[in-house]
């Protein structure tokens, strides 16, 4: 177990470091940007609807909490009908903007991260895949698609105050893991070797997602989650292929001149 864990807090203390490079946080930006243009979006289209559709059906009509909400309101609680939709609508509209961030941050800022890190420290790593777009909105759609889905399915479970934290953290893990194991092996991972590496790692992968994800409890951290799970995940990633490579493992399109020699050794 821990060996397992060697490369992953590897990965987590490199990209800590990388993330003071001046290039790197030059690209905090983008995620500043993209949660203020959606939050205006939200609150200018989202949020009015959200809250009245969910007033009307927990308030409204004869349903159980429609009916205890009538026989406290006259005890001075009469104001849940107005806080409780509108924390509804936070709940569901925070995930979707921090989500649209990552997802951005994967597509837009990943490919930068990894041709910083592949011009540095992996220069040695060859590029053998590609930009493959079609492929990752596929994955950034079927991500978010069980991300937004699973997160609303599992809001429940938040009544149970434990849960209420170690739920929504486990889905940010799960959905950062997702996103950013793809797109930091697209470009220099063959189709195989990108599979073969995805296979043999998911665990760590997801780990890393899992250590990423706390961040978003922590002001102000939250605010470099993204960009800094773009370098983990790269660091991680691209050691990990090159180790792959170096070692002639089962996924990898060729094995290196000096594996095969020292084999015929």
């Amino acid at each position: 177990m821990a060996r397992s864990l060697g490369p992953v807090v590897a990965a987590l203390g490199r990209g800590a470091a990388s993330q003071l490079h001046p290039r790197m946080l030059g690209l905090l930006v983008l995620p500043f940007v993209v949660a203020i243009a959606f939050w205006i979006l939200s609150a200018w289209f989202l949020w009015e609807p959200v809250t009245g559709w969910f007033q009307a059906m927990v308030f409204q009509g004869d349903g159980w909490m429609a009916r205890g909400y009538r026989a406290v309101a006259p005890y001075g609680l009469g104001g849940l009908s107005t806080w409780i939709p509108n924390l509804f609508a936070f709940l569901l509209l925070v995930p979707i903007a921090i989500a649209t961030a990552l997802a951005l941050i994967a597509l837009l800022a990943m490919p930068v991260v990894v041709r910083h890190l592949g011009s540095g420290p992996y220069a040695d790593v060859e590029r053998r895949g590609s930009l493959a777009l079609g492929a990752n909105l596929w994955n950034v759609f079927r991500s978010l698609a069980v991300f937004v889905l699973g997160y609303l399915l599992t809001m429940p479970l938040w009544l149970i105050p434990p849960l209420a934290l170690v739920v929504p953290w486990l889905w940010w893990g799960w959905l950062t893991a997702r996103l950013m194991r793809f797109d930091s092996l697209v470009e220099h991972a063959a189709g195989s070797e990108r599979a073969a590496l995805i296979a043999a790692d998911g665990r760590n992968y997801l780990m890393l997602g899992l250590a990423v994800a706390l961040l978003n409890y922590i002001p102000p951290l939250f605010l470099v989650a993204p960009v800094l799970s773009a370098l983990v995940f790269a660091h991680y990633s691209l050691s990990r292929l090159r180790d792959r490579r170096t070692l002639g493992a089962p996924g990898s399109e060729e094995m290196p001149a000096a594996a095969i020699g020292g084999k015929r050794r």
